[in-house]
This record gives C-alpha cells, structure tokens and sequence, in this order.
C-alpha cells in the first residue's frame, strides 16, 4: 500500500499463508535451523492443554500464533514475519510460491474430513474459490465416485475444477441448479464453501443421510433459515469447518510433493509486495481469471 503506518488511524497487518526462510532464531529454539525453508501455522494448538491432553488438539487454539501479532506487522505481507517456533513446519522439495498453499489446503482437507466422505459418494462442491477447488482432488482421493463442481460463473475456475478431477461443472449463471440431473437424484455429500446463505438450496439436493460441511462466515447477519423437519425427516447432518488450529501441514506437504494437488495450476499470478495494492483489485475486479495470486517480498 502507497502509506506509511503512521499515515493511518487504523490499520490492521494481514497475510496469514506464508512460506518464508528462517534467517534467525531465538535462544530454545531447536526445531529449526537458520537456513531452513519452513511454512507457517496460522494457528497452533497448546500441548499441554486439558483439550489435547484429551486427545482433542483439533479444539485447542490456544497457543500463540501469527495471529497474535495482528497489530504488530509481522504477519505475511511483509519483507520480515515474527513466528513462535511451534508454528513453524519445515518443507524441501517446493518452490516457496506452492509451499505457502499449504495452510489454504489445510483448510480444504479440514473440510473434507467434516464431510466425512465415504467411498462411491457422489459429492456436490459448491463454490470454486480456492478452498472449493483444493478440495476437489483430495474428495477424489478419498473415493468418491462422481463430482459435481457448481461455481456461478466459469473461467479459469471452471478450467481447473475440470483439471483436479470434477466429473461435471455446473455454472449457475447458465444452468440453473434445479435443472441438473443428479444420477442418483442428489448427492450424498456437499462442501459449500460459497457464502453460507446458499446452504437451504443445497439441501434440497441431498440424498437421505447426507452430509453436508461449510465454512464461511460472509451472511449480512448470521442467520440463514430452513425447514427443520425437512432436514430431520430427510436425516442430514450440518457440519461447521472451522480449520483452526491449523493442522494437517506435513500431510498437505506430502500431497503437494508428489502432486496428488498440482499447486501450479493454482497460481494464476506472482506479484511483489510493492504490488499488493494492484493484486488486490485484480482479484476484486477479474474473479474468474484469478485464482491464488501469490505476493513476494
């Protein structure tokens, strides 16, 4: 941005995918070394926590982070980012531009688990934005037997959803949803990560005891509203994805190395940091020729 921090009332530092180099380390610090590419948890969980001591480590959000520092400028979009050692997880074999996809994937393999997808599913994705599209291969991966990828409009998101292994892409914007022939009527499982107002339509296309994960926060208040006994008579289950702490890094890593999640294909643009301001139009301006626009120091 073309201002100085001291030219704001109010300002806020942001930039939560990061993949970086470790050029320093503090004094206890054992688990990575200078000269170590490493990415960043967004989020980590506290060891010692009741909740993980619990086994539950995926409910824990206590221990500091990145996000911790939101008013102090280390977060991503930076020359320099202060980490906690924890959230540090060290890669090799990646470029930085695909490594710092690991912590969006994290939340699409996080969506994915809530969907709870079983082998021979037919599965709706509804939304190809980043998060939607990362989950495509991995829903592939886990056996689902057809894929329907619905965005409102097609481009370059419409291109790589067919890439990653969607039997059928279904623009809303030209086919309306009610007149898609599902073979077997609906789906079994759906991931919406669209804004959350769209779940009570999703919902009418659900086969009996179907699932359904989302994450997204974007409603004008909150609320949405469906037909409870519909839901229940028809036994569907609503499951809220909320991928924090991040978890799931070296798996993501692992994923990406052997290209089971093409990162490249994901990566429309590389921008430098003096450039922010011009990718942020561009992705507010030409959604669907944007994908992951990439910021380098």
């Amino acid at each position: 941005m073309h201002f100085a921090r001291s030219d704001a009332s109010e300002w806020q530092s942001f930039g939560h995918e990061i993949a970086g180099v470790v050029v320093a380390k503090g004094k206890g610090v054992s688990n990575v070394k200078e000269g170590d590419a490493v990415v960043i948890e967004s989020g980590s969980y506290n060891p010692y926590s009741s909740l993980s001591r619990n086994g539950r480590n995926d409910l824990d959000n206590t221990a500091p982070g990145i996000f911790w520092h939101e008013k102090s400028g280390t977060m991503g979009f930076a020359d320099y980012v202060l980490a906690y050692k924890q959230s540090l997880v060290p890669y090799h074999g990646l470029t930085p531009e695909v490594a710092c996809l690991t912590e969006p994937i994290g939340v699409a393999v996080d969506m994915t688990y809530a969907a709870d997808i079983q082998l021979g599913n037919d599965v709706m994705v509804f939304g190809l934005g980043a998060i939607g599209l990362m989950s495509i291969p991995i829903v592939k991966m886990k056996g689902a037997s057809r894929i329907y990828a619905v965005n409102r409009s097609g481009g370059k998101r419409a291109e790589v959803a067919s890439e990653f292994g969607a039997d059928e892409v279904i623009l809303t914007s030209e086919t309306p949803l009610e007149e898609t022939m599902f073979r077997k009527g609906g789906v079994d499982r759906a991931l919406v990560s669209a804004d959350p107002q769209v779940l009570p339509d999703v919902m009418q296309y659900m086969n009996y005891g179907g699932f359904i994960s989302f994450i997204g926060i974007n409603t004008p208040n909150g609320d949405i509203t469906f037909n409870i006994n519909d839901f229940h008579f028809n036994k569907l289950q609503l499951r809220a994805s909320h991928a924090a702490p991040a978890l799931y890094f070296p798996l993501v890593l692992e994923l990406l190395q052997d290209k089971h999640i093409d990162g490249d294909k994901l990566i429309s643009h590389v921008i430098t940091l003096d450039e922010l301001e011009d990718g942020m139009i561009l992705m507010r301006d030409n959604r669907q020729e944007v994908l992951k626009i990439v910021v380098k120091p």
